[in-house]
């Protein structure tokens, strides 16, 4: 069986280092790291996980909590955070909590009873001071939503710049009457994406209206943003544009209008947020703001594997843990938006 010291001798350094590096202990070269590693993969070696979990009181698995693991939107991001764990020698265990709040806390009581290390939430709720006792006791991170009020790290985007240029962009487009179809749910982004959008509209001296804004369900079905294109559309002084908060509200929004006879965008422009891999697979395709979903989990994961470290080196200190990451979006235009103009045959869009 090949041991700690036959890795030592294979790559020239002492078994005391070989240690460090497999824990990821102290400061080492990255050309020492990469010697051991080297030797780990040339001799095959496994390390005694089980005996080393044991002597440092942990279990080297992550909690991820998610609320509808049948979101494309989430798929990317729980790539970047399986990724990045299993290369620092964690592994995952992915829960969909269907966002009950319950199950929420069932999931993380596993924390307490020594079966998980760390948890990364992907849709904290504001109002979420109950994830408190919780995060002074053990590694949390915010991922993609989150509480502010709460004094737990988390990684997203700047969700109300992001709302605004989205406005801006129609708006420069010729729009002026545009409708949003956003949600019920208790995210900040959707409250950061609402807020966005009716800021915008005053700056460019528009006036908000209530009747242009349809709540869609709280898990951004297809089915309630096409519910939701088909109210606004079917209003007298209807909207010519519609920013969607998700792209699968996007889809359902698309397939509402052609179903009341609009063409898409040359009757009215579609405009998602998140850049799911359906936004090109039907035509047209969308115009989204994209997010940088598996580096959110890669920057999440880290973040938490941090944590974890610094509880097992006893400098853990929950009241010194908020951190914020927040990552840069993109406007991506495509076939679902045009130039709005009153004069010519908008026909030619699409």
């Amino acid at each position: 069986m090949i041991t700690l010291k036959d890795v030592a001798k294979e790559a020239g350094v002492s078994t005391a280092t070989v240690s460090r590096v497999i824990n990821n202990k102290g400061l080492i070269s990255s050309q020492t790291v990469e010697l051991v590693y080297q030797a780990v993969e040339k001799l095959g070696y496994e390390p005694n996980v089980l005996a080393r979990n044991l002597r440092m009181k942990e279990t080297s698995t992550i909690l991820i909590l998610v609320p509808n693991i049948t979101n494309p939107y989430y798929a990317h991001i729980i790539s970047g955070i399986s990724d990045t764990t299993r290369k620092l020698g964690f592994s995952s265990f992915i829960c969909n909590t269907n966002g009950e709040r319950q199950q929420e806390k069932e999931i993380l009581n596993m924390l307490a009873k020594r079966r998980a290390d760390g948890a990364i939430l992907l849709a904290t709720e504001l109002g979420a001071e109950w994830l408190r006792k919780y995060s002074e006791k053990y590694p949390i991170v915010q991922c993609s939503e989150y509480d502010p009020n709460i004094d737990i790290p988390h990684v997203t985007i700047d969700n109300y710049k992001a709302a605004r240029e989205v406005v801006k962009y129609l708006i420069s487009l010729g729009h002026r009457r545009i409708g949003m179809i956003s949600s019920e749910n208790k995210y900040l982004s959707t409250q950061l994406r609402l807020k966005g959008y009716k800021d915008e509209l005053i700056a460019a001296g528009v006036n908000p209206l209530d009747d242009y804004v349809y709540y869609a369900s709280q898990d951004y079905t297809f089915q309630s943003g096409k519910k939701g294109a088909q109210v606004l559309l079917s209003q007298e002084n209807r909207p010519t544009a519609l920013f969607c908060i998700s792209d699968i509200l996007a889809q359902g929004a698309i397939t509402g209008a052609n179903e009341m006879g609009f063409h898409v965008p040359g009757d009215v422009a579609v405009i998602g947020f998140d850049d799911v891999e359906q936004t090109t697979i039907y035509r047209p395709n969308i115009t989204t703001v994209a997010q940088p979903c598996y580096e959110i989990g890669q920057r999440s994961a880290e973040l938490l594997y941090q944590h974890i470290r610094q509880m097992q080196e006893g400098s853990f200190d929950a009241s010194l843990q908020t951190k914020a990451v927040i990552l840069p979006h993109r406007l991506i235009v495509r076939d679902s938006s045009c130039k709005r103009d009153d004069f010519l045959d908008l026909s030619v869009c699409y």
